[in-house]
């Protein structure tokens, strides 16, 4: 019976050793200490809640909205959660207390995809534009393209008011800005490779019901301007938001003077009749966005395209520089400039190829590192621009807010999330903010507790700190440490206790109720907090 006890004990210990040995399936999959600091924000598609995380994979703050996602969420400057939800838009306070909510589909807006909260408050909204098939005859498309209706899109701009209303102040519709071959007798008949500003209502892309499909919106407060991306006509856009609601219907005013007709669209030059096959450049690309200012390549545009080169075998992330000359997009043959990326990237994570067709995102941050999300798996993933792999956490949340266990075999996309962004550490939304870790999600994570937030060692003080007042005799720290020396003197300079070769995140200590001084040493650099017992 002892033999058979010892037998078992040596099994259960091989099992525990071959499971942390495993990589793990959720939460954190991979920290680089050079990954840039900062808050990741992601929304899971298939329950209600809002995480915000370190680059530890540690929780740092959670919302729970009224409903799952459609699909998009933004942490506004003044520290508010900004998401919409698969009918209606909400803002919530840090603490989760609902500020503001907007019934859109009550109010006719069938808001689908991205949201873009704007710098003077407003929000701009991806919303389907559904005509029948007697207006769209009357537009000019070919009877023989139609379904029962098909759906155009159009950009609203939503003014909040009080608690749970909203004006539209601004918008943008496609259907203003169609032009067509097929039916002379219509007013908008033209000649389609003359006019690239104008879209062609009858280009042929196989889609009679969802002929644009609209995923991203962004806005440029410099410019004045707006971007859009068309999954099916694999094009991306911008428009001159300066104008009026009745000059943005137009051809004239605004800023540009072309009223809303398209002032740069890339990606698929086609759709303008110009060139051929070996000139698209964006295949089923979503979430197109300037690159802030104060960022490298600020002003140019990322996008995440979807299937690459168009065999559908990889994605690509591509960095590009639209030229805007005297108020004016360039072109050259016709054709919208650039001819071609400043920078593009495809490849692997973790060993498998990055292919994703539906979803998925893409974001420079501001030392220049790309990071972008895999929506189906739920992963989102930071690299260099070397292609160097330096941090991935996958969304370990699925149906109703239910965790998933490590090495879990999951069944479908029940993991996915819309995109995830990263915050920089000086984000106005972050200051005043509770960061403190409060833990990793999933149940277990070898990474998360091995890992060690990348920082500054002259900035120890800032990064390192012991969570007021000390209770339950455990001192615990804001985040999993690694230290050289560990010591806590009293209020007349005795040392009390002292540790070395410290990696961990709580220490047990016991003492008498009072104030104390804790020491913190790593690699020449010391970090002084007044703590309190109680």
């Amino acid at each position: 019976m002892k033999k058979n006890s010892i037998v078992l004990l040596i099994f259960l210990i091989s099992i525990g050793i071959n499971a942390w040995a495993q990589q793990p399936t959720f939460g954190l999959l991979k920290s680089d200490a050079n990954a840039a600091d900062g808050y990741t924000l992601f929304t899971p598609q298939f329950n209600n809640a809002v995480f915000l995380i370190d680059n530890c994979g540690e929780k740092i703050n959670e919302w729970t909205f009224s409903e799952t996602p459609g699909l998009s969420c933004y942490l506004l400057e003044n520290g508010n959660l900004l998401r919409a939800g698969n009918d209606s838009l909400e803002i919530r306070a840090w603490d989760n207390t609902l500020l503001w909510s907007y019934a859109m589909t009550d109010n006719t807006l069938l808001q689908h995809h991205d949201i873009e909260p704007m710098p003077n408050g407003n929000i701009l909204c991806v919303v389907t534009d559904r005509y029948s098939d007697t207006i769209a005859i009357s537009a000019g498309r070919n009877p023989a393209n139609l379904g029962a209706t098909i759906r155009l899109e159009r950009i609203v701009e939503l003014e909040p008011i009080g608690t749970n209303d909203a004006n539209i102040v601004w918008e943008w519709k496609f259907y203003d800005h169609l032009i067509q071959e097929f039916d002379s007798t219509k007013l908008n008949f033209g000649v389609v490779a003359n006019d690239p500003g104008l879209l062609d209502f009858n280009f042929s892309n196989n889609q009679n019901v969802d002929f644009i499909h609209l995923n991203a919106v962004d806005y440029n407060e410099d410019l004045d301007q707006i971007m859009f991306s068309s999954k099916h006509l694999h094009e991306i856009y911008i428009v001159d938001h300066s104008t009026t609601i009745l000059e943005a219907a137009g051809h004239a005013g605004g800023n540009s003077n072309k009223g809303g007709d398209f002032l740069w669209r890339w990606g698929n030059p086609q759709v303008y009749q110009q060139g051929s096959s070996a000139d698209q450049l964006l295949f089923d690309q979503h979430d197109c966005k300037w690159i802030p200012s104060s960022f490298p390549d600020s002003g140019k545009v990322s996008v995440f395209n979807n299937n690459g080169d168009g065999t559908e075998t990889f994605s690509s992330i591509h960095i590009l520089t639209p030229d805007f000359v005297d108020n004016a997009y360039t072109m050259s043959l016709n054709k919208f400039l650039p001819s071609t990326y400043d920078w593009s990237w495809n490849g692997s994570i973790l060993g498998n190829v990055v292919h994703e067709n539906k979803k998925c995102g893409a974001q420079v941050l501001s030392n220049g590192n790309v990071l972008f999300c895999e929506s189906s798996s739920g992963r989102i993933s930071e690299i260099t621009r070397s292609g160097d792999h330096l941090w991935s956490y996958r969304n370990p949340t699925h149906s109703g807010g239910a965790i998933f266990n490590q090495y879990e075999i999951v069944p479908g996309q029940t993991m996915t999330i819309f995109r995830g962004e990263r915050y920089d550490p000086n984000h106005p939304g972050l200051a005043g903010q509770d960061l403190t870790p409060q833990g990793i999600i999933e149940d277990q994570n070898s990474l998360s507790e091995s890992c060690i937030l990348g920082t500054d060692e002259s900035s120890l003080a800032s990064s390192i700190w012991v969570i007021n007042p000390i209770q339950d005799n455990m001192l615990r720290f804001n985040s999993i440490i690694k230290a050289d020396n560990i010591t806590i003197v009293n209020m007349v300079g005795q040392v009390v206790v002292e540790w070395s070769n410290f990696h961990g995140k709580t220490l047990p200590f016991q003492s008498k109720l009072g104030a104390y001084f804790i020491r913190i040493s790593k690699d020449g650099n010391e970090m002084n907090q007044k703590i309190i017992v109680q």
